[in-house]
């Protein structure tokens, strides 16, 4: 009896070890990550404009299939390629109605990525405090750091490793002032020395309130948004943006996605009119300019254009590309039911998960059941055996059962089962 515990026991691991190994290395070698083509709005044309890197003929083209060249294309797009017109002496002195200069572009540019793993991510839990209007240009490390506790917030000297009680106690009592229920849920914040400016933190209390944190003259600023009244806040992502038009991006639990723009020491979150992004596994890139703001947004479905006037962030034009399965999705969606990982795109954890791709492969299950039932030479009540346990593990029970005796190793005299 104590031999077969042994050998389910054995058997059972081989199979949890064939549900890894054989789809990880599958998947490595038939795995290619989806490749979109890059979009850009046009404010000469009016709509949406893609470079497809993998049409070597003819990469360039509108969402109406016309085809350009380069130097065509540059001019089509002169708030992206404004450096290459000025070279070339194409640049236009005014788009709807503004004067164009190279200052007022470069500083009306944004770029923005999120991705999962921005939040999916360890975390150090200790966070670097800027002096948000230093006395000199540029920004200046300081000699601390900073810690939320479940009831209070901790400076702590980065040499000495201990605790500054004056300063934690003053930005403790404003932060208590102003409402904030401690502890914090998280901080969102951009630790480059090399930005701009600094607008210090975001921070989601307790009771889903976000306030603004920074240090201003030595001195705790807080100020509660009041953005948590109306929106259910999931994550927020800082961008000191040239302009100062707006300090970051906010998304919501239902899938929303706003700047927040701040004026007359209020706050206000603008929604963007694009369809919901969800922060477990959507990817999404923002690149705008003066007039427009082009986002793409992609999904594990496909991906996802959007043209967005700057001004109100209008929905102007839009565009999807479904995904096409590839050799791994479909190879995959035939030989395993699930399959067993430990790496994530969406996460830079790791941890033991099974991931589902469908019910296809039972119909293999049940064709390696039946021939093993009918081609194995064991006895019935083994055949009985071997054909269930593939029947419900399929190839990695199949691949466990071959590194073990007693399956056609029927050289061993004594066996197991």
């Amino acid at each position: 009896m104590k031999y077969k515990t042994l050998y389910i026991a054995i058997l059972l691991m081989a199979t949890f070890l064939a549900a890894w190994a054989l789809p990880a290395l599958l998947k490595k070698a038939t795995d290619k990550p989806a490749d979109y083509p890059f979009a850009y709005y046009s404010s000469v044309l009016k709509e949406l404009c893609f470079i497809d890197f993998q049409d070597k003929a003819a990469p360039m083209k509108d969402k109406s299939g016309h085809i350009y060249t380069t130097q065509q294309f540059d001019s089509l797009m002169p708030l992206l390629n404004f450096r290459q017109l000025m070279v070339d002496g194409k640049m236009p002195d005014s788009l709807e109605g503004h004067a164009l200069t190279p200052q007022l572009v470069r500083s009306k540019n944004v770029v923005f990525r999120f991705s999962p793993t921005d939040i999916r991510t360890p975390q150090t839990d200790l966070y670097v405090l800027f002096e948000s209007m230093p006395k000199r240009v540029g920004l200046e490390v300081p000699d601390d750091v900073f810690r939320t506790t479940t009831d209070g917030i901790e400076f702590i000297d980065s040499k000495s490793n201990r605790v500054n009680e004056a300063k934690s106690q003053q930005f403790r009592a404003a932060m208590q002032k102003e409402g904030f229920a401690f502890p914090a849920q998280w901080l969102s914040g951009n630790i480059n020395p090399r930005k701009p400016y600094d607008e210090g933190y975001f921070c989601l209390d307790r009771e889903g309130s976000l306030f603004h944190l920074k240090m201003v003259n030595n001195r705790p600023f807080v100020r509660d948004t009041r953005v948590g009244d109306a929106i259910d806040v999931a994550s927020f992502s800082m961008l000191e943006v040239g302009d100062k038009r707006f300090y970051g991006f906010l998304f919501d639990r239902q899938g929303g996605v706003y700047i927040l723009e701040s004026a007359d020491g209020t706050y206000h979150p603008v929604k963007l009119e694009i369809g919901p992004v969800d922060t477990q596994h959507d990817e999404m890139l923002l690149m705008g300019n003066l007039l427009y703001w082009t986002v793409s947004v992609t999904t594990p479905s496909g991906i996802d254009y959007y043209a967005l006037r700057t001004e109100t962030l209008e929905r102007v034009d839009a565009y999807h590309i479904a995904q096409s399965p590839g050799l791994w999705q479909r190879v995959s969606a035939w030989l395993f039911p699930a399959y067993l990982t430990f790496s994530h795109p969406d996460s830079d954890f790791i941890y033991p998960a099974f991931v589902c791709t469908g019910w296809k492969a039972f119909a293999v299950h049940i064709l390696l059941a039946l021939g093993v039932f009918l081609l194995v030479p064991v006895k019935r009540k083994k055949k009985i055996f071997f054909a269930s346990y593939i029947l419900i593990t399929g190839i990695t029970g199949l691949v466990a059962l071959l590194l073990l005796p007693g399956f056609i190793y029927t050289h061993y005299k004594k066996t197991i089962l």
